[in-house]
This record gives structure tokens, C-alpha cells and sequence, in this order.
């Protein structure tokens, strides 16, 4: 898979706020820890500035999903997190990451035609074989609240690579006859994503949301 392209992914992107300020770094420990250090630095009174900011590398050293279990992320991926300030109250949080996963799976199924499940909060299957992961993280800079949102594709990475995995792994690539653009999955996954979630922050509605989600969802 060639390197990302920015101008390419910019073209393609129709979103109102999310990632339209791109950070796109070759190397990095981990696309939230370093978000997270760009919130406290940035601080509180300039916090509108990186509010759907997105940072991506084209690898991870320390790549992590939940309970800090390690997530790899080599060239061939895509591995980023999504900075956004959120007004939602503390109980209502958790469903970012299930809204974040829906929004994934939407645009394999509806763009790629491929046959996914999600596996609760916040994992994309294709069978057994796991292909995305999400991990979502709040941060505070004075009165705002931020989420940060990392997610992780496989999509063209070695095969060899994947089968060395003690988990099982695959790529979305090997899911669709369809070329699958790097740029193009971002920004439509953006799309549906800011389209979700501004709909659940402003109406506190997640039962329609999760009813599109039932028929993919397994615990």
C-alpha cells in the first residue's frame, strides 16, 4: 500500500469539521497518546483550534486497544485518532465507541460489500478473524471535554505478517474485490461518523442508532 495522501484524502472529504485539520506523522508511539499530549499543550484557551483534529500515522510502535493491550500497526493500515470536544454527560460517553464502530461497519458493508460483524464495544470481524479495533479516551483542557477516538484497519498489511499473529487477523483488502483506497475509507468513515454522532449529541437517541446496529452486533 502506497503512503497515505493527504491532498488525495482532503479531496475526498465531506465532513463539516471532522479531520479537516490533518496531523499526518510517519512514526509514532500512539496516535492517542500523542493526542492527548496535543490537548495539554495546546491548553484550555485555545481548545476550539484542535477540536476535530486527526492524527495519523503510517505506524504505530505502541499501538493499544482497550485495557492497554497492544494493537500492531505496521505499514499497510490505517491507524488514527480523532480529537473532538463533546457536550454529552458522562452516561451517555461510553456509546461513542459502539457509534464509532457502527460507522465503520456501515462503510465496509454499504461501499465494499463486505459481510462484517461487530463484536461489543468496539471490534470488526469478518468470521473469526479481527480486521479493526477501537479504542475511545476522554480528556479534559479547563471546561472543555474531549474525546479522543483511535481506530485501527488492517487493510493491506503483510500477509505473513498477520498469520505470525497469535490472534487471528486479516486485511480488509482480502474482504472485496473492490480497490480498497486508504483516503476514500477514511473520509467516508469520517462522514458517517460526524453525521452519528452529531445526531446523538444533540437528541441523546441511541435506540435508532442501535437499531441499526442489532443485526451485526454479537457480545
Amino acid at each position: 500500500m502506497k503512503r497515505f495522501d493527504d491532498k488525495k484524502f482532503k479531496s475526498r472529504l465531506d465532513t463539516d469539521l471532522f479531520g479537516r485539520n490533518l496531523i499526518h506523522l510517519a512514526d509514532i508511539g500512539s496516535t492517542n497518546d500523542h493526542s492527548a499530549e496535543l490537548i495539554e499543550k495546546t491548553g484550555p484557551s485555545k481548545a476550539g483550534e484542535i477540536d476535530g483534529t486527526l492524527i495519523l500515522a503510517d505506524r504505530q510502535s505502541s499501538g493499544r486497544g482497550r485495557f492497554n493491550r497492544g494493537w500492531v500497526s505496521p505499514p499497510g493500515g490505517l491507524w488514527f485518532s480523532l480529537i473532538f470536544r463533546t457536550g454529552l454527560s458522562l452516561d451517555k460517553i461510553p456509546a461513542i465507541t459502539l457509534v464509532a464502530a457502527y460507522s465503520a461497519a456501515d462503510t465496509l458493508i454499504v461501499d465494499y460489500g463486505i459481510d462484517i460483524t461487530i463484536k461489543w464495544p468496539n471490534d470488526l470481524y469478518q468470521g473469526d478473524f479481527k480486521f479493526c479495533g477501537i479504542l475511545s479516551e476522554e480528556k479534559t483542557a479547563g471546561d472543555s471535554k474531549f474525546i479522543i477516538l483511535g481506530m485501527g484497519l488492517n487493510i493491506d498489511i503483510d500477509k505473513d505478517y498477520l498469520d505470525s499473529l497469535e490472534n487471528k487477523a486479516i486485511n480488509i483488502q482480502d474482504l472485496t474485490a473492490k480497490k480498497v483506497l486508504p483516503e476514500d475509507l477514511l473520509a467516508n468513515i469520517l462522514k458517517r461518523f460526524e453525521d452519528l454522532y452529531t445526531y446523538y449529541e444533540k437528541t441523546g437517541d441511541l435506540d435508532s442508532i442501535f437499531k441499526k446496529i442489532g443485526n451485526i452486533l454479537r457480545y
